[in-house]
């Protein structure tokens, strides 16, 4: 008879062992989460940073060779990245002009305007 409290003495210790650990892994996630979050903001501005600049340098390039399709191209992708639609599109529509295509940016370009109207 003595065995059965024993074992429900243990039960119960190692409940409490299991309640303890599940709580300091909860405190350690939360607090480990605010650091990554942190982390991944500076990184996102970082990226958008080091990305605005690249256009910058791209658009000055297209201003000294405006014929330049492939690089209208790549200045409507890094203004969709950047969330710039209207930016996009123009400059998509201009590297359109001069005779080169992206179906896919297309296809993005064009569910955004759907979007727009649609409000």
């Amino acid at each position: 008879m003595k065995k059965k409290p024993m074992k429900n003495t243990i039960v119960v210790a190692l409940s409490v062992v299991a309640l303890a650990g599940a709580a300091l892994f909860v405190v350690n996630s939360r607090q480990n989460s605010g650091v990554t979050l942190t982390q991944t903001t500076q990184v996102s501005q970082d990226k958008a940073a080091s990305v605005g600049m690249l256009v910058g340098g791209l658009e000055a390039r297209l201003e000294a060779s405006p014929d330049d399709a492939k690089g209208w191209i790549l200045l409507a992708r890094s203004y969709e990245h950047l969330g710039e639609h209207d930016k996009a599109w123009n400059a998509y529509t201009r590297a359109r002009d001069l005779g080169m295509t992206d179906t896919s940016l297309e296809l993005k370009l064009a569910t955004h305007v759907v979007g727009t109207i649609k409000q």
